[in-house]
């Protein structure tokens, strides 16, 4: 087994791989298997697991009486058989809802209580339609219930330097990863500077990034992980693996991991 040190703040913190020493970025199964089964459902989740995931990804957001579930969009039409933004809807309405393959919309503590310590968790935070943060505690909360945090089992993700900078308040511990869309040239070291405040890596998209910028933020002794659009995931993952990026999303974590074993 290998052993990656992350430092993250004044916290040290373990993450587990089985793959080679010479080259082994982290796999983070994209809301699941998304590729070959309905995404952030449990069909997703166990396949990736199955085919050799480290972390299965999870899109938070939260029902109208407060419940925290797995998905993605605001509106439930694209991949399910109801209507109406999720926050607007009852967690008794969404558990109605079907996915293709008729699937359930799952809760967070669903999850949990299904793969336990069995696998590891990538969580995606974010702002509701009003700007508000709504659902770091409740997040907090449920992690520390089910002692995953003091196991290293989770990572926690945003776009929103706001509710990272929460998440950090409500634990020093817990690694987090600024997302970003795009990067300012001109502004980029200033800007990796500024989240290494309180992230050890930096999400972007794979066309955002080059040796150029995989280098500054390797200096900056921070990670590098990277996610795809759907129609470029199999030709930028190469282009990635020779970046030698830290971690990388895959909406097939079998077809990633038969890439990584070509490469060695």
């Amino acid at each position: 087994m290998l052993f990656l040190s992350v430092n993250v703040g004044c916290s040290n913190v373990d993450a587990t791989t089985s793959k080679s020493i010479e080259y082994s970025p982290l796999i983070i199964a994209h809301r699941g298997a998304s590729e070959l089964e309905p995404e952030h459902t449990i069909r997703s989740y166990s396949r990736a697991i199955k085919d050799g995931t480290d972390f299965i990804e999870i899109d938070l957001r939260v029902t109208k009486d407060g419940k925290l579930v797995a998905f993605h969009d605001e509106d439930v039409s694209r991949t399910t058989d109801g209507k109406g933004d999720i926050e607007d809807l009852s967690l008794n309405h969404v558990k109605e809802l079907r996915t293709e393959k008729d699937q359930q919309v799952l809760t967070l503590e669903e999850i949990i209580k299904k793969y336990g310590d069995s696998t590891k968790y990538y969580i995606e935070t974010r702002e509701d339609s009003k700007g508000r943060l709504v659902m770091e505690k409740k997040l907090i909360d449920i992690l520390n219930r089910y002692n995953l945090l003091e196991n290293n089992q989770v990572i926690i993700q945003s776009f929103s330097a706001k509710s990272l900078k929460q998440v950090r308040k409500l634990n020093k511990e817990v690694p987090i990863v600024q997302l970003v869309q795009t990067w300012d040239a001109e502004k980029l070291s200033e800007r990796i500077k500024d989240y290494k405040k309180y992230a050890y890596a930096i999400g972007i998209s794979s066309q955002t990034l080059s040796d150029k910028e995989v280098k500054m933020i390797h200096d900056e002794n921070m990670e590098v992980h990277t996610f795809f659009r759907v129609e470029l995931e199999k030709e930028e993952t190469k282009r990635m693996i020779e970046l030698k990026v830290d971690g990388m999303f895959t909406n097939n974590p079998a077809y990633l991991n038969k890439l990584l074993d070509g490469s060695k």
